[in-house]
């Protein structure tokens, strides 16, 4: 989408605060989430097309990654790993897919929070990340997530750093 107008805004320091806050969380400029904030309603309201291409710009550079990796989920009975693809990845975050059937099916709860722990030819250990969960979407017979990473290790970081430049 060409962005070609400026608007600007007013607003308290409160709201400004929350703002900074959630785009933190999301690994984004508070001009990226308010784009994103203002895209989904107008496109809610019937106004924008559904299919209107978005160019967000985020801190971190996404990779395309498609490679096999798990995720650990803590519920209240103990853990529970479920095989996922990462789709892409990046040092804020992480975009995971897989698959709707009936024997893999997460919860809104289960998905609030995950770890994932994914193979590396340049680690000698699997690398594992805390996630928090900022989207999920289901179409078709696939589910995506979009999660940023949170309390992460430093000498997981520094391998991921080498591998996305």
């Amino acid at each position: 989408m060409k962005k070609d107008v400026i608007y600007s805004l007013r607003m308290s320091k409160n709201m400004r605060g929350a703002l900074k806050k959630v785009a933190k969380r999301q690994s984004r400029t508070i001009a990226s989430l308010l784009d994103k904030i203002l895209h989904e309603f107008l496109q809610g309201e019937g106004l924008l097309p559904e299919a209107e291409a978005r160019n967000e710009q985020r801190w971190f550079t996404r990779k395309q990654y498609f490679k096999p990796a798990n995720i650990l989920l803590k519920t209240g009975s103990g853990a529970k790993e479920m095989p996922i693809v990462i789709l892409n990845i990046s040092l804020g975050g992480v975009l995971i897919g897989y698959p709707k059937t009936d024997d893999v099916r997460l919860s809104e709860e289960d998905t609030q929070n995950f770890e994932l722990c994914l193979e590396n030819q340049n680690a000698d250990r699997p690398l594992s990340f805390n996630c928090k969960v900022d989207w999920k979407h289901e179409s078709g017979f696939g589910v995506q997530v979009g999660a940023h990473f949170y309390d992460t290790d430093d000498n997981d970081m520094k391998v991921l750093r080498s591998y996305l430049n």
